[in-house]
């Protein structure tokens, strides 16, 4: 007997360069090998996985699984609500990052073990207005460096297309003005970036907030201070083994409740898409979120 009687699975044949879509077949070949009780269906459009979630969720599925990347993972995030059907992840996008942060297999035909044999685990989430995220809400260089990986055409795939546009993006660096308050507390900096972090990883792997833990009923803040291209280029090696905890421009908060206002209007950034402008105002929604995860992570 498996762990659910009905399975959604919902593909976005684009997503890794269009390698979900090619895999089609053979990921139907492990879902039944596994015997797993699985629908599959194909999205069209962009956020057509949330609708697609939403409504099965309505309809009463054990779970629901996610193949694509971390902007698929959203939308079905999104879909199935905070607290939904158990969410699965068959990583095949340009991040992976919160299967990386779950223990998740970054091959996507092994992660299909998960629906029969994973654990479900309950995990925080963000909530920003009506948007979800699991990952990450940015500001400034985050959101600048997404919105060039999601337009680049070049060769390079996964991480490396990440990191090739963090270095394009320093070229664009500079600091602006901001009000933060969390839970209460409220400051001004001069930020090149602003991350609300519910995971260790964003990027693609880099470790931007190394404490963070997405079962503490909190979110980590951390904020980029008046660094130097010079300077954020020579600090990025570090941060993919969270090796700037004590960097003199680098400051780490945790709250439950964050307010960021800039003056000008900043396009937002939730899990690798961008939605919306500033300001950014973010809660915790604290471990009810169900994800399929490893027995040990």
């Amino acid at each position: 007997m498996g762990l659910f009687n009905s399975v959604l699975v919902i593909v976005n044949p684009i997503a890794g360069s269009g390698k979900a879509g090619r895999m089609v077949p053979e990921l139907r070949n492990r879902l039944e090998k596994f015997g797993i009780p699985y629908t599959l269906t194909e999205t069209q459009a962009p956020d057509h996985a949330t609708q697609i979630a939403q409504k099965a969720a309505e309809e009463g599925y054990d779970a629901v699984c996610a193949v694509g990347g971390d902007g698929t993972v959203n939308e079905v995030i999104n879909g199935l609500g905070e607290d939904g059907p158990a969410f699965g992840i068959i990583p095949l996008g340009t991040g992976n990052d919160l299967a990386r942060t779950m223990g998740i297999s970054l091959a996507p035909l092994e992660s299909v073990s998960l629906l029969s044999q994973g654990k479900i685990r309950k995990i925080d989430l963000g909530k920003e207005t009506d948007r979800l995220f699991s990952i990450i809400a940015g500001l400034g260089f985050p959101a600048e460096v997404m919105k060039r990986t999601n337009s680049y055409k070049g060769m390079l795939r996964g991480s490396m297309a990440i990191a090739y546009n963090v270095v394009k993006t320093i070229s664009l660096l500079h600091p602006v003005p901001v009000e933060l308050d969390l839970d209460g507390k409220k400051f001004s900096r001069k930020a090149s970036g602003l991350f609300i972090l519910n995971t260790r990883f964003t990027g693609g792997g880099l470790m931007v907030a190394p404490d963070a833990d997405p079962e503490d009923g909190l979110l980590d803040v951390v904020i980029m201070n008046n660094l130097s291209r010079g300077g954020l280029l020579g600090l990025l090696p570090r941060v993919y083994r969270g090796g700037h905890r004590n960097h003199p421009q680098v400051e780490f908060f945790r709250a439950r409740e964050i307010s960021i206002n800039t003056a000008a209007p900043y396009p937002k950034m939730f899990d690798g898409s961008i939605y919306g402008t500033s300001p950014l105002r973010v809660e915790v929604v604290p471990q009810k979120f169900k994800i399929i995860c490893p027995e040990e992570v």
